[in-house]
Parts: C-alpha cells; structure tokens; sequence
C-alpha cells in the first residue's frame, strides 16, 4: 500500500505539471453562476455571477490560495512570482477535462496531492472548529447557507467526486463500500448512553433512531430502484 505521508522536503511538496504560464478556464453552467479554475495550481476556484465577475474572483482566489497552502506546510515557490492579472482566459472544454487533467502521474504528484488534501482538510477544520452549534446551524440570510449545509455538501461531494474513480464492478464497488463502513464504524463505537443523543438541524429534529431508520430507508429505497433498473435493462436480478 502507497503511504499517505507527506514528503520531507518542504521545497519540493508542491511542483508546476506543466510548462506553460497558468491559464484561467471558465465555465457557466447557469445564465447567474459562472466557474473559474486555474488548473495549474489544482484546488484554485472561484465562482461569481457573470463570467467576468468569475475571473476576478479567480485571479483574488489564487493569491488567497496560495497564502493557505504555505500556511500549511506546502511549498508554492515556484508560483510567488506569477501574476494572476496576466493568465490568460479560455472556455472550459464541453467534456470538462483540461489539458491539465490529461496523462499519467508519476509518484511524487500522488505524494503532493496527499499533502495538499490533508493540508487543505486542517485548514477547513481550523476555520470551523470555534464555532458553537447554533452559529452551524444559523443561515445569515436567505439566500445563504449555514455552516452546517456547507459542511454538508463538502462531505457528500468528496465521496461522489471519489466515486468517479471506480472501475465498476471490477474494483468492488470500493467507495461504496468505504461509505458503508463510515457508517457502520460509527455506530460501531457507539455507547448507550449516546444514543440519547439529539440534534435540530435547519429546524428538524434528528434522533439516533431517526438516523439509523433513515440509513436504513435510503438504502432500501435505492436498493428496488436499482432492482428497477435492471429489470427493464433485461436482466434477472441476483440475490
């Protein structure tokens, strides 16, 4: 198994893929929301209403990037001189992969990745850490999500992004699998006592019981309508 542990040499924890300057890509998908990556530097996003509005908030996000990730333990030399004012803006391809998403890895960008993930993971934790449950679970307005939704998404979205790995049914259904033992992990050590336990989130009460019904229902659900599925593709189902 490839250790997760990040490399020594500071200097070296973070390296430029590809020998051109940054280029900024732009997508919008919505008339009122545009994307702006800079996949030279992968993790720099920025999002905005009109894709001029979206490439501005990219060129401030690369500067605000990078400040995090050298807070963190991660080299970015080589990009301190790089000035986002000057990256070009092209449009994001139909198909979504970049130019930078293309070939092979080599180890050391696997080690890199690793410790930019974990790097990026300690600095959300930090930010959020302080804060008590009803500031979560408070929205400011109504147009913006709480805390708690926030975190929400980042974790359902980590797994479905993570899915886009599986080489289904030959690797095991593997991420659906570690989904299922986060879950079962996390009873797992359960006590009694914690099972008392309950929580109002945007409003609606969520009991251990609920939680473990609910578990039990989405999977359920999902399992006749796969069922569903693969009637009408032809094929019997198996037990």
């Amino acid at each position: 198994m490839r250790s997760a542990s990040p490399p020594t040499d500071r200097a070296n924890c973070y390296r430029r893929t590809v020998a051109e300057a940054p280029r900024i890509y732009v997508a919008c998908p919505r008339d009122d929301y545009c994307l702006a990556s800079i996949p030279a530097l992968p993790g720099c996003i920025a999002s905005g209403k009109t894709r001029d509005e979206a490439v501005a908030n990219a060129r401030r996000a690369w500067s605000a990037y990078l400040d995090l990730l050298d807070a963190r333990g991660v080299s970015v030399d080589h990009w301190k001189d790089a000035s986002p004012e000057e990256f070009a803006v092209l449009d994001t391809p139909a198909s979504g992969v970049l130019d930078d998403d293309e070939g092979p890895m080599e180890e050391h960008e696997l080690r890199d990745f690793l410790h930019v993930f974990e790097a990026q993971q300690a600095a959300l934790l930090a930010l959020v850490r302080g804060l008590p449950a009803e500031e979560l679970q408070r929205a400011p307005d109504d147009t913006t999500w709480s805390v708690r939704r926030a975190l929400e998404h980042v974790m359902t979205g980590t797994l479905d992004i993570l899915s886009k790995l599986e080489q289904w049914p030959d690797d095991g259904f593997a991420s659906l699998q570690a989904a299922h033992r986060v879950a079962f992990q996390r009873f797992s050590v359960m006590e009694a006592d914690d099972t008392r336990h309950e929580t109002v989130i945007h409003g609606r009460r969520w009991t251990v019981r609920r939680v473990m019904r609910r578990l039990l229902e989405h999977e359920w659900e999902h399992y006749r309508h796969i069922e569903e599925i693969i009637a009408k593709l032809g094929r019997k189902p198996e037990q």
